[in-house]
């Protein structure tokens, strides 16, 4: 089976947003475990990727420590995560993108390398994942070949990225409906 390698792998961890369901707190810098969370995602993927970009739009003192490279939105409206991977596309060194959102404190490495077997069958096209029957588009492998389209789908006005890999050829990785791997902690008791 062919391979993703990690020189081929960019991650990019989504910690763009607004934090409103938080009452306005940075969620990549929410404690999980003793430390925030992006630095807990980071430290768990990095074995897996030649490069680390997260895209934030405060905070980028803290973010910096833990990246190769940070993004921001260019519009400071918070327009979504859509933005903040094709800013993350625009700069990826490697083949691919491994998007990761910073509110998946259950999320582990082993779904992150079934996902990446997945797409290492089909590299030309995005993957993405659905629990059950939930989407979750933010956790995906995109090739960065990828990035015309995206950039067109965005001029067009297109913001969602589930609307926009689906309609892209993609590749569904399926998990049943009880993995709870992918919960987003999106309130406070999410997080204890």
């Amino acid at each position: 089976m062919t391979v993703i390698g990690k020189t081929q792998l960019s991650l990019l961890l989504l910690a763009g947003g607004q934090g409103s369901r938080l009452g306005g707190r940075d969620k990549g810098l929410m404690a999980w475990q003793g430390r925030p969370i992006a630095a807990h995602l980071v430290a768990m993927i990095r074995p897996l990727v030649g490069e680390v970009i997260i895209s934030c739009n405060r905070n980028h003192s803290e973010y910096q420590r833990w990246a190769d490279q940070l993004v921001s939105d260019q519009n400071a409206e918070y327009p979504g995560p859509l933005a903040g991977i094709l800013s993350g596309l625009n700069e990826c060194k490697s083949s691919h993108l491994l998007v990761v959102p910073c509110d998946l404190p259950q999320l582990d490495q082993a779904l992150l390398i079934q996902l990446l077997e997945q797409a290492a069958s089909q590299p030309t096209i995005p993957w993405l994942i659905k629990v059950g029957d939930a989407w979750q588009p933010l956790v995906s492998v995109i090739p960065q070949q990828r990035l015309p389209e995206l950039q067109c789908a965005w001029d067009q006005g297109q913001r969602s990225p589930l609307r926009w890999l689906l309609s892209q050829n993609h590749g569904v990785l399926t998990l049943p409906a009880d993995d709870l791997r992918l919960h987003n902690a999106n309130c406070l008791e999410d997080w204890q």
